[in-house]
């Protein structure tokens, strides 16, 4: 049975993230985890403040989140027509990415999905300061992100996304297969790099993806080449109907100390597109 979790905030797009894995795992055995964390809002308070607040102030924001997903649980659990599916709620008291990589450790998670989120007030090209986060930090299984105008499609078309300057492992490969065949997707590969600048390491990294890939799959793989990220976003706004997968390169030493960010972080949300961060 698959392993699934969905953080969760309450708010509408959480609820789309959730609808969309739903359906998109319809035809799978999973077991759905919703996770909500939460924190004390201690600002402005000092030590004497914090010793002679009650014991309401300390459950609230716990009860406040029991409730709620018990609300969400009950939700899904009393619609659910699905015999193959699962459902549990996870409360925690941590910040958000602290609280996911519990879990993923805890559980033994295959795969988060999460409601990709913009920043409204800068301007839809940006990512939230959470997602960015997760995506960032969160490297110990798979991370999908679900755009809030994505839409579940018949036999999907997959985008497998990489500059091949590493060496991509096969491990994560076959966990990505396990994605696209449930769904009875089809493949094809985007190298970002001109077809005429590839190096001799990025050529036989390439060679060696499409192989495995062809035999995974069965079928010959068609590779397409663009420059830069943002080729890929304008890619992305005419094939509206594809699921991004970028293999992600281990984080070097600046990015480690958060100075730089993901290449995902830095293309921004797509419109329409479900994206899979897979990592080396």
């Amino acid at each position: 049975m698959k392993k699934i979790l969905i953080p969760i905030d309450f708010k509408f797009n959480s609820y789309d993230a959730i609808d969309y894995a739903v359906a998109f795992f319809k035809l799978e055995k999973c077991h759905f985890y919703f996770l909500n964390t939460y924190t004390y809002d201690a600002e402005g308070l000092n030590a004497i403040d914090l010793l002679q607040a009650d014991e309401e102030w300390f459950n609230e924001p716990k009860r406040n989140s029991e409730i709620r997903l018990q609300r969400v649980l009950r939700k899904y659990t009393l619609n659910n027509r699905n015999e193959y599916h699962r459902f549990n709620a996870i409360s925690e008291c941590t910040n958000l990415v602290e609280g996911i990589k519990k879990t993923i450790k805890d559980l033994k998670i295959d795969l988060l999905i999460f409601a990709g989120k913009g920043q409204t007030n800068i301007g839809s090209n940006l990512y939230s300061r959470n997602t960015k986060r997760i995506i960032d930090k969160i490297r110990d299984c798979p991370v999908m992100i679900i755009p809030a105008s994505a839409h579940i499609k018949n036999n999907p078309k997959y985008i497998f996304v990489s500059n091949f300057e590493i060496n991509l492992p096969n491990k994560e490969l076959e966990n990505w297969y396990e994605i696209v065949k449930i769904t009875k997707g089809s493949v094809k590969i985007i190298s970002l790099s001109r077809k005429d600048k590839l190096t001799p390491i990025q050529k036989a990294n390439q060679n060696k993806v499409r192989s495995r890939i062809e035999k995974l799959f069965e079928i010959p793989v068609s590779i397409e080449y663009l420059e830069t990220p943002h080729d890929l976003r304008n890619f992305s706004q005419y094939n509206s109907d594809h699921i991004i997968s970028w293999m992600e390169r281990k984080p070097d030493f600046w990015r480690r100390f958060g100075l730089t960010h993901s290449r995902i972080t830095s293309m921004g949300p797509l419109p329409s597109n479900p994206l899979i961060a897979l990592h080396r």
